[in-house]
């Protein structure tokens, strides 16, 4: 992993995900790009200065409340971390940082989880859902409460596609430098022998993928795939979930598409990377 996007809406609130992605960056080797997405406001019909005079100037007066506020809110935490700032002008967060994403293709996009604090509304769950379904990169959504911490346990959820071996793959490359266990599970609404057989088989299909072994695989059994997904993460007490975002997914194959990981966002309270299947 060399670079990754951090949003930020410059707010109070946002200031321990700014450090979370920053020690996230330091220990990851990351070179990171702190965004900040800003809108004009409305122009008077009595303003003679021509709007690309005032973008310019709004451009460069964004940058340096982006920089102060990075410095600010960092001074205390001391890494080898390069920092790079950019500014974007757009009417829509959401449009602003898949621009921006799209210019950079970073290997992880980080942003802080909605809460009833956030400015402009962004980073609420419009506009999470907007980047689940839109984004190209990783993205990695954290809780804005939650400070920096080693991440020890990864859970990722699977339902057994060939699209789920690529997102582990991108998955150990968060969890090796931490020497993290990832825990892959399925969450079923039967305990029939056919499951069981299915994750011996993703897991010898994995392992010949993979050099990486700190994995376990497990088989949860719940009627409820939301309810059994969050059993799991209590139970297991893990740091960190992950889940696939597919394009194209039956109901009845099984629930985990976007309106899942769309719930996990506004109810989980640890971080959670949600990866593109058409993105891997």
């Amino acid at each position: 992993m060399k670079n990754i996007l951090y949003a930020t809406d410059c707010s109070k609130h946002d200031t321990q995900t700014l450090q979370y992605a920053l020690m996230l960056s330091d220990i990851l080797k990351a070179n990171l790009t702190v965004l900040h997405i800003f809108s004009l406001p409305p122009i008077s019909v009595k303003t003679i200065r021509p709007k690309k005079y005032l973008s310019e100037h709004a451009y460069d007066e964004q940058l340096l409340v982006l920089k102060d506020y990075c410095s600010s809110n960092l001074k205390d935490n001391k890494t080898d971390v390069v920092i790079k700032y950019e500014v974007r002008e757009d009417d829509s967060v959401t449009n602003g940082i898949l621009s921006e994403t799209a210019a950079l293709s970073p290997d992880l996009l980080i942003i802080g989880m909605k809460d009833e604090h956030t400015a402009r509304g962004s980073f609420t769950g419009s506009i999470a859902k907007a980047l689940i379904e839109k984004v190209a990169a990783p993205l990695f959504m954290v809780p804005s409460t939650k400070s920096f911490q080693k991440i020890k346990t990864l859970v990722y959820a699977t339902d057994f596609e060939e699209a789920d071996f690529l997102a582990i793959k991108k998955l150990i490359s968060i969890a090796k430098p931490f020497d993290a266990i990832i825990k892959v599970v399925h969450i079923t609404n039967n305990d029939e022998y056919a499951v069981s057989d299915k994750m011996e088989w993703f897991k010898e299909m994995l392992f010949e993928k993979t050099s990486y072994r700190n994995m376990t695989f497990d088989v949860s059994i719940n009627d409820n795939t939301y309810e059994g997904l969050r059993v799991y993460i209590d139970t297991v007490n893990a740091d960190m979930i992950a889940l696939l975002e597919r394009e194209q997914n039956s109901f009845l194959k099984k629930l985990f598409h976007k309106d899942l990981i769309k719930k996990m966002e506004s109810k989980i309270t640890i971080p959670m990377l949600s990866l593109n299947a058409s993105a891997l």
